[in-house]
C-alpha cells in the first residue's frame, strides 16, 4: 500500500472529510512519516525541515485525530512557541483545522486580554498555543488550578525547538514541561519542531536527556532548492557611526546597491545589531527622499512597539512590495509572505542562522531561494596585519562554504543553567505556598530539567539564595520565599528566565563616551574601540554599570546592542584558515569581494601563514589560532594569568606585546605540562556574570557554570 494513503487512512474519519474540504490532494512526506510514528509508536519525536516544509501540519493532524477519537476533556495539547507573533501565526493555521474537528483551540501570551483567559480557566479543553513565559505565570497565578489544566496532556509541540537548545530560556522551558508532565495523569508525548539541526543526537539528549533513544527523528528528504547567492564586498565603506548622515554616507556604494536589490521588493534585510539597524533604515529612508524615490524600506526588532512590529508584518503580507531590515526576530517562522531575496548586512554569527536566513525566501515551490550577503571592511592598511586578512570576508565565506556542504553548528545542551535553578526553585515554592529541599531537588533535578546538577551544588544554591533572602527556613525544614524572593516573584519580569543584554556606560577622564554590552569577554586589560578612538579597559564596576578607560593604541569594536550571538565554532575559524591559505575564489563572490579575497590570501601567503601560524611585527607575536571562541578564551586566560604575557585577542588571532614566539611556545607547554582545570581557568575572568540570577549564586557554582560555557583546555593548538 503507497505510503500516504495508509497514513492518510490511519486519520479519524473526521480529519480525514476535513482534508478533503481543504483540498488537500497529497501529504508531505514528514506529514507521512509523523502520522505513522505517532499512531505505530509511543515515541517522541523531532521534526526537522526548512520553514514552509509542513511541519505543523506533520505534528497536529494524527495529534488532533487522536483528540478527536479519544474525546478527552481538558487541554490534550500544548504548542509552545518562542515569540507571540509566531503564535498568532499558529492560531490561525490551527483555527481552521480545529474548527473543523470541532476541537477548542486558545492561544494565551502577554496581549490576549484577561477576560479571555479567565473564561478559558472555567473550560479549559483542546488544544493551548502558548509561551514559556505565559507558562510560567499560569504555575505562579493560577497554582491551584494546575492539576485541572494539565491533567489530560498527552502532547506537547515545541516550535522552534534550535531556538531554544542551549539557552536560559531553553532551561527553563524544559523544566516547566518537566513540571506539566508531572501534572498529567497520561504519558506526556513531546515533539520537536526545527529547522535544520547540527547534530540531531545532541538534539535528542537535550529535549529528552534522560531516554534520548525515546525520540524518532524525521528529515524532509525532499530539502533540495536552488539557491541564488551573492556576498558583495566593500572596501573603505563609510561603517557605522552615531550621528548625523554625512553626505558620502548617504552616497555610499552600499546604499546604492542596497536601493538596486531591494527597493520595490518583498525582502528581509537582516542586520547584526538593533542600532546598526536603526541607522541603516534611516540612511535608506534619506537617500530615497534625496532621489524622489516611494520608500517601501521599514524596520522590525525586539524593542520596537507590539504596534510598530505587527504594522511591518502586515505590510510584509500584503501585496504591497516591502523590504524590511530586521534583526533575529524575523528568522524563525513567523508569516511574512511571498518573500522574494533575503539581505544579510556583515557575517553572520553562525552557519547556523546563515541557514535559517536564507530558507526564509522562495517558500513557494519551484522559487529558489535568494540571499545577497554584504561584507563591509576597512581598506586594509599595511601595518594591520589582521585588516590585511579582510576578516570579516573570510568568515562569511567560511559559513557560506560550510552552508552549502549542509553543515551547521551542533548544538550545545550540557550546561548547568543555575540561574534558571533559582528562577524554578522560587517557582515551585511560589506554586505550592512552600516546600522543602528534598521536594524541590525531586521535582526539579531528580524527574526535572535539571538532570546533571548534583544534591551537593543544589544545597550550596539553596544556601546562595538564603543568604540573599530569597528563601528562608522554619523550624521544620520548610522554605518559603524570602522577602527579597517575595518582591522578585511578585515583578512580571519575573517570568521571563532571561534578561534583555545589559548595556555598561564606558566612562574616560573626559566623561561618558558611550555605551557598550556586556559580554563574556569584556575584562580589565582589554581593550575596545569607541567613538572613533580605542582604549584600554582599567576597571569595570559590575554593579554601577560602569567601564572605566583609558586611550590606547590597541583596540577592538564592541557590540553595542542585543545579543552577542553565540561562540564562534572551531571548524568556522579552520575553514577561514583553509580558505586564506589556499588560491580559492568562491563563484558567488562580486569583484571587489574576488579582489578583496585576493588580497587577503596574498598578504598570508607573503606572512608565510600556510606553513606558521606564527608571526613576528615590530618586536610583537601574532599567534593564529584559528580556532573556535571558547578555545580561544582559554588560550587567553593562560597566557595572561598562568605566563603573565600582555596579550590582545585578534580573534582569529592573539597578540603578545614584546615577546619572541620560542619564548610563547615555551610558557605554554610548560603550563600544560599540568595544565590548570577549566573552573581553576573560569576563576581567573572577572565577568562572571552572564544569567539573569547569578547575582544570588555562591562564587564556586557561578565560576562551575562559567568554565562550563566559556572554556575549553581539550585538545588546544598549540604550536
Amino acid at each position: 500500500m503507497d505510503s500516504t494513503v495508509s497514513a492518510f487512512s490511519l486519520l479519524h474519519p473526521t480529519l480525514q472529510q476535513m482534508l478533503y474540504k481543504m483540498q488537500w490532494t497529497e501529504l508531505r512526506p514528514i506529514q507521512v512519516d509523523s502520522i505513522h510514528a505517532i499512531f505505530t509508536t509511543d515515541k517522541n519525536l523531532i521534526i526537522s525541515a526548512n520553514t514552509a516544509a509542513g511541519k505543523t501540519e506533520a505534528a497536529f493532524l494524527p495529534i488532533l485525530s487522536l483528540i478527536v477519537a479519544n474525546k478527552t476533556s481538558g487541554i490534550s495539547a500544548l504548542y509552545v512557541g518562542p515569540l507571540k507573533a509566531l503564535i498568532n501565526d499558529q492560531f490561525e493555521r490551527l483555527e481552521r483545522l480545529c474548527e473543523l474537528a470541532e476541537i477548542p483551540v486558545f492561544k494565551w501570551h502577554g496581549d490576549v486580554g484577561s477576560n479571555k483567559k479567565t473564561n478559558f480557566l472555567k473550560r479549559p479543553s483542546g488544544v493551548l498555543l502558548i509561551t514559556p513565559e505565559s507558562i510560567e505565570s499560569i504555575f505562579i497565578n493560577h497554582s491551584k488550578q494546575l492539576v485541572n489544566l494539565f491533567q489530560s496532556v498527552s502532547f506537547i509541540v515545541i516550535d522552534e525547538m534550535h531556538s531554544f537548545i542551549g539557552t536560559e530560556r531553553g532551561a527553563h522551558l524544559l523544566s516547566l514541561l518537566s513540571r506539566i508532565s508531572q501534572k498529567s495523569q497520561l504519558k506526556v508525548r513531546i515533539i520537536g519542531l526545527s529547522a535544520t539541526i547540527g547534530d540531531i543526537e545532541l538534539a535528542k539528549q537535550w529535549l529528552i536527556p534522560r531516554d534520548p533513544d525515546s525520540i524518532e527523528s524525521i528529515t524532509d528528504p525532499n530539502e533540495h532548492k536552488e539557491i541564488q547567492y551573492l556576498i558583495r564586498g566593500y572596501s573603505d565603506e563609510t561603517s557605522f557611526h552615531e550621528g548625523k548622515l554625512s553626505d558620502k554616507e548617504l552616497r555610499s556604494s552600499l546604499t546604492k546597491d542596497i536601493t538596486h536589490y531591494f527597493h520595490g521588493k518583498t525582502a528581509l534585510i537582516f542586520v547584526n545589531s538593533r542600532r546598526c539597524l536603526e541607522y541603516y533604515t534611516d540612511t535608506l529612508h534619506k537617500y530615497l527622499d534625496r532621489q524622489g524615490l516611494p520608500d517601501n524600506f521599514r524596520i522590525h526588532h525586539g524593542s520596537l512597539s507590539k504596534g510598530e512590529r505587527e504594522d511591518t508584518e502586515d505590510a510584509l503580507k500584503s501585496n504591497r512590495p516591502t523590504a524590511t531590515f530586521c534583526s533575529s526576530t524575523l528568522e524563525m517562522g513567523i508569516d511574512v509572505g511571498n518573500v522574494s531575496r533575503i539581505g544579510q548586512i556583515g557575517a553572520p554569527w553562525s552557519v547556523s542562522s546563515l541557514s535559517q536566513r536564507l530558507g526564509r525566501s522562495g517558500r513557494k515551490e519551484n522559487q529558489p531561494s535568494v540571499m545577497i550577503v554584504f561584507i563591509l571592511e576597512k581598506a586594509s592598511k599595511k601595518n594591520d596585519i589582521i585588516e590585511r586578512l579582510h576578516p570579516e570576508l573570510i568568515r562569511a565565506i567560511a559559513m557560506s562554504e560550510l552552508m552549502l556542504a549542509k553543515w551547521c553548528e551542533p548544538p550545545q545542551s550540557d550546561f548547568f543553567h543555575f540561574s534558571t535553578l533559582v528562577q524554578q526553585t522560587m517557582s515551585v515554592i511560589a506554586e505550592k505556598g512552600g516546600s522543602t529541599a528534598e521536594e524541590l531537588f525531586r521535582i526539579l533535578i531528580e524527574k526535572g530539567g535539571f538532570y546533571s546538577v548534583t544534591k551537593n551544588d543544589y544545597i550550596q544554591l539553596l544556601h546562595g539564595m538564603g543568604s540573599a533572602d530569597l528563601i528562608e527556613q522554619d523550624k521544620s525544614g520548610v522554605l518559603f520565599l524570602g522577602l527579597e524572593g517575595e518582591r522578585i516573584v511578585r515583578n512580571f519580569e519575573f517570568y521571563s528566565a532571561f534578561t534583555s543584554s545589559k548595556e555598561f556606560d564606558v566612562i574616560s577622564g573626559r566623561g561618558k563616551i558611550g555605551s557598550v554590552d556586556l559580554v563574556p569577554d569584556l575584562e580589565t586589560r582589554q581593550f575596545l574601540i569607541l567613538a572613533g578612538k580605542r582604549w584600554e579597559i582599567k576597571e569595570i564596576d559590575f554593579k554601577k554599570g560602569k567601564i572605566f578607560v583609558e586611550p590606547s593604541k590597541g583596540g577592538k569594536v564592541p557590540i553595542f546592542s542585543g545579543s552577542p550571538g553565540p561562540d564562534i565554532h572551531p571548524l568556522v575559524r579552520q575553514k577561514m584558515r583553509e580558505i586564506v591559505a589556499s588560491d580559492f575564489i568562491p563563484v558567488y563572490l562580486d569583484d571587489q569581494a574576488k579582489d578583496m579575497l585576493k588580497e587577503a590570501q596574498s598578504s598570508a601567503n607573503k606572512l608565510n601563514l600556510h606553513e606558521s601560524n606564527f608571526l613576528t611585527d615590530h618586536g610583537d607575536t601574532y599567534w593564529f589560532t584559528w580556532t573556535g571562541s571558547a578555545k580561544q578564551r582559554t588560550l587567553l586566560a593562560i597566557g595572561r594569568d598562568y605566563c603573565g604575557f600582555d596579550i590582545e585577542d585578534c580573534e582569529i588571532a592573539l597578540k603578545f606585546r614584546k615577546a619572541h614566539p620560542s619564548n610563547i611556545l615555551d610558557a605554554y607547554k610548560k603550563i600544560l605540562e599540568n595544565p590548570p582545570t577549566e573552573i581553576e581557568i573560569a576563576g581567573k575572568f572577572e565577568n562572571l556574570f552572564q544569567e539573569k540570577y547569578d547575582q544570588y549564586l555562591p562564587k564556586e557554582l557561578l565560576i562551575k557554570s562559567y568554565a562550563k560555557k566559556y572554556i575549553d583546555i581539550n585538545s588546544l593548538p598549540i604550536g
